[in-house]
C-alpha cells in the first residue's frame, strides 16, 4: 500500500495563481514578483497529520528573520503502520529562503519510503532554476514558488513541487470562509482554497494569512488531514 506523498510535505503539490494560470505563468510571475511585499516572520507552525482519522506524523515549520531575509525551516515525519510494523515512511527537511519579500532559494531533502532525493531551487535574473540530485531539471518563470503551503502567496503564483522539482499546472478555486478544527479542541475561521487538476487538495488560511489546515486524498483512497497545534 502506498500513501500519496504529495499529500504531506513541502513537496506536496501545487496551488496556482487562478483558474487561468496554465499558459500564463510567465506573465503572472512577473506581475506578482514586482508587487511582492517584504515578508515578516510568521509564527512557527506545527500540524498533526492524520490518515483516515488516525495520527501518522507531524509537519512543522520554524521561521527566523535576519534583517530582510526570512528563513523557513521545514520538517515532515510520516509513518503509516499496520499494527506495530511501519509499512510506509516519508520524511522531508527543507530550508526555504526569502530575501526582500521575494523567494530566493530552496534546499530540500526527501526520504520517500527508502528513496532519497535532493531538490534545489534558486531565483536568478533569468528565472527559477531547479535541479534534482545535482542535475539541472528546469528553468521556471521568475515568479514561481515552491508549494510549501505556509505562504498564502502560493495561491497567487505559478508553483513547483519541492518533492520532485516539477512544475505544477493546476488551478485554485476559492471556496470562501469555513471553521476548521484545532488540535486543542477549538476552531478557527479560515479561507479555503481548492487545488483542482492533476493533483487535488484543499488548503486553509486564517485571517492573518497563516496556514491553518490541509486536506488531501491519498493515492490509495485514504483521507489525509492536517490539524494545527
Amino acid at each position: 500500500m502506498t500513501v500519496h506523498r504529495r499529500a504531506f510535505a513541502t513537496g506536496a503539490t501545487a496551488l496556482a495563481v487562478s483558474p487561468a494560470l496554465v499558459g500564463n505563468q510567465a506573465l503572472v510571475g512577473r506581475q506578482a514578483l514586482a508587487a511582492s511585499p517584504v515578508l515578516a516572520a510568521p509564527p512557527d507552525l506545527k500540524f498533526q497529520v492524520f490518515r483516515n482519522g488516525s495520527g501518522i506524523g507531524e509537519h512543522a515549520i520554524a521561521f527566523r528573520q535576519e534583517g530582510t531575509v526570512l528563513i523557513a525551516s521545514i520538517a515532515v515525519d510520516i509513518a503509516v503502520r499496520l499494527g506495530p510494523i511501519v509499512i510506509y515512511r516519508y520524511g522531508l527537511t527543507a530550508r526555504e529562503t526569502w530575501r526582500d519579500g521575494q523567494f530566493a532559494s530552496l534546499d530540500c531533502q526527501v526520504a520517500d519510503n527508502g528513496t532519497r532525493r535532493l531538490v534545489k531551487a534558486a531565483r536568478t535574473a533569468a528565472g527559477v532554476t531547479v535541479e534534482v540530485d545535482g542535475k539541472a531539471l528546469a528553468m521556471l518563470p521568475a515568479g514561481t514558488l515552491p508549494l510549501t503551503h505556509w505562504n498564502q502567496q502560493c495561491m497567487e503564483r505559478p508553483l513547483f513541487n519541492p518533492d520532485d522539482g516539477l512544475a505544477i499546472a493546476s488551478r485554485v478555486v476559492p471556496r470562501g470562509e469555513e471553521m476548521v478544527p484545532l488540535a486543542g479542541g477549538g476552531q478557527l475561521r479560515a479561507s479555503r482554497y481548492s487545488l483542482v487538476g492533476k493533483v487535488e487538495l484543499d488548503d486553509w488560511y486564517d485571517t492573518a494569512r497563516n496556514w491553518a489546515s490541509l486536506r488531501s486524498p491519498g493515492s490509495d483512497g485514504s483521507r489525509i488531514t492536517y490539524t494545527r497545534v
